[in-house]
This record gives C-alpha cells, structure tokens and sequence, in this order.
C-alpha cells in the first residue's frame, strides 16, 4: 500500500532513524546496469548521512560512474529507505570532522581497525544527497507508514 500524503514526514525525522543505526546496506548499479548491495558504516551529523570506503572498491567505482543510490537499515522490522544521490567529498584528511563523528560512534577495540583515520585503504568520503525516504515498523505497519520527498 503507497502512504497516502497526510503520512509525509520531515527529513530530520528520518536522520534521527538513521542515526541511531550501526550498520547501513547500500545498493549502487553496476556498469551492466545490475544491482550492487553491500553492509557499510556511516554517521549522521546534522542531518547529512555520511559513508566512506576505498576507491577501488566495486561500491565507489558505480558511484563514480553513476551517483544514484539506496540506503537501507538492516531491519525488515523497522524499515527506513532512502533514495538519493553520493557527493563525493574527497579523502578523509578533508572532512576531519566526519572521521571524528565516526571515531565517536564507532568505539570498540575490534572497530578502530575499519575507521578511516586508521586505515590508509580508506580513501573516500560520501555524503547522501537525499531525495526521497520511506519508513514504517512492522508491528504497526498501516499506522507507522511515512514518506518524505525532498
């Protein structure tokens, strides 16, 4: 069932979902026009949602080549889907406010090894330029549905 239009919500409200998140799944489209989906980290500051990764992955070659974009949280149960678009803002040195919101959220031992600062693999910045979300619980499907459009 499509939301009707009384269920718009702001997009602050679906940066504040995304926000408490861990773990994002990405989804880019391949060269062959195939779809790309991969678990990533990323932090919310403000209400921008921000990734990061290595160039010469799969992931960063399809956004380099088509920013387009969807960003999922892992739940089925507590759904938030956004469509939109990667900018890409350069290396890590250059947004050291994102590698310190990261460092901030992502604080075991066992994830320091992954964070930008640490690893010199990690070469790319992204931040989401929305342009439209989904999002409902499942235990209150019908009343939960929202949608934003930016």
């Amino acid at each position: 069932m499509v939301p009707e239009p009384d269920n718009t919500i702001s997009w602050p409200e679906v940066a504040a979902r995304l926000a408490v998140a861990r773990n994002y799944w990405l989804s880019t489209t391949m060269p062959t026009g195939a779809p790309h989906a991969v678990p990533v980290w990323g932090v919310v500051i403000g209400h921008t949602l921000y990734l990061y990764g290595e160039r010469r992955t799969r992931k960063a070659r399809n956004l380099a080549a088509d920013p387009r974009l969807v960003v999922h949280l892992e739940s089925g149960d507590d759904v938030v889907i956004v469509r939109g678009t990667a900018e890409d803002l350069g290396t890590p040195v250059q947004v050291p406010h994102v590698v310190r919101a990261l460092a901030a959220k992502y604080t075991s031992q066992a994830d320091q090894q992954y964070l930008p600062d640490t690893d010199p693999d990690f070469d790319v910045v992204y931040a989401i330029r929305p342009q439209s979300a989904l999002m409902w619980r499942l235990s209150d499907y019908e009343a939960s549905q929202r949608r934003w459009s930016g």
